[in-house]
């Protein structure tokens, strides 16, 4: 995955975290999917890096999701 794939993610995961700040487990790949399909019914001004989540696999999402646990 290019650093422009890996950086839209972050930003993706980062704004799942920002707007649920109490998600007090780990969520698995198709919990973010979820979150991001919500976000997005709740407005239509959402941020672009939510329909890349939606389409990138469950694998690249994991691996991302393991590096935003380690900062």
């Amino acid at each position: 995955m290019c650093s422009t794939r890996n950086e839209t993610l972050k930003e993706a995961i980062t704004r799942i975290y920002s707007a649920f700040p109490n998600l007090s487990y780990k969520p698995r790949p198709d919990d973010v999917k979820l979150l991001a399909a919500y976000m997005k019914s709740q407005s239509s001004d959402y941020p672009a890096s939510l329909d890349f989540l939606l389409n990138v696999s469950n694998r690249e999402i994991e691996l991302e999701l393991l590096r935003h646990k380690r900062h």
